[in-house]
């Protein structure tokens, strides 16, 4: 087995100095999207106390990877920053690195420090090489780490960064909390055809539904990721759901939205969600 403790001595790095961070969700979209400069400007700004960057000015960060066969947690990752300097947050003075949509966010934010962070060239051929494994999922929220604390395997070492193939529509199952987190190109792909699919509950319960708008089925499931019903009166009734969605059918590009709608509901008469399910007409 190899460590990243191991990793760190070989790039030069002392791990008692160095804090691991693996990043939530808008560390992972903040990378996804915008970038280094992005993700920079996401990672200068931090809570007061307890502050991730305790005790240290070097960090090493990570974005939430896929979860491993034993259900572990991993982490990818994406760079080094030093830290420069520190502050507190009062919306005027800026950091170093800058995205607009995030210092918009950032602001009026009580409790927080910002950060002049810099990345830093050691171990930068490994970005996104780099996979650990960060242990069972309460391990993941423990976000910040010291680097010598907590041996973190290395489980794979990437010839090249790149994103996982997506698996075809068919094959392609995830809970609606995860599409945000989902490679660029798989959620451009099910952004381009529209169709039939399925939400199924923790409790089984199941709901078939048609994606028939410009978005495809990306388009209509972020409406289940933002408020747990999409507008639909029964999931409403049922409470929040963080549902695992598939593709049931792919529509043909000359289909129209009236065809869709027949056959999402021939899915629904096969599938019994009438009687048995989620679905009330």
């Amino acid at each position: 087995m190899f460590y990243f403790h191991e990793f760190l001595e070989r790039i030069d790095l002392d791990p008692m100095t160095v804090r691991l961070l693996r990043h939530d969700s808008r560390g992972l979209a903040a990378w996804r999207h915008g970038g280094p400069d992005a993700f920079g400007c996401f990672a200068s700004f931090q809570r007061r106390n307890p502050s991730p960057y305790a005790g240290v000015n070097t960090a090493c960060h990570f974005i939430a990877g896929p979860t491993l066969a034993n259900g572990d947690a991993s982490a990818l990752f994406v760079g080094t920053t030093r830290i420069l300097d520190q502050w507190g947050w009062d919306g005027d003075r800026l950091p170093i690195m800058q995205d607009t949509a995030i210092l918009e966010a950032e602001q009026g934010r009580e409790d927080v420090d910002a950060f002049d962070l810099e990345w830093l060239p050691a171990g930068n051929n490994f970005i996104e090489r780099i996979l650990l494994r960060w242990g069972p999922p309460a391990a993941a929220r423990a976000w910040s780490q010291w680097g010598n604390r907590g041996q973190k395997e290395i489980v794979e070492l990437r010839i090249d960064p790149h994103e996982p193939p997506f698996p075809g529509f068919s094959s392609f199952v995830a809970r609606v909390s995860e599409l945000a987190l989902a490679p660029m190109a798989w959620q451009a792909a099910l952004g381009s055809v529209r169709g039939v699919y399925l939400l199924v509950a923790d409790d089984g319960g199941q709901y078939v539904g048609s994606a028939t708008g410009q978005d495809g089925f990306i388009g209509r499931w972020r409406g289940y990721a933002a408020n747990g019903h999409g507008g639909n009166v029964i999931l409403r009734q049922c409470g929040h759901h963080d549902y695992t969605v598939s593709v049931l059918e792919v529509a043909s590009p000359d289909m129209s939205r009236d065809e869709i709608v027949a056959r999402e509901a021939f899915w629904k008469d096969k599938l019994g969600v009438r009687a048995h399910g989620l679905n009330a007409n």
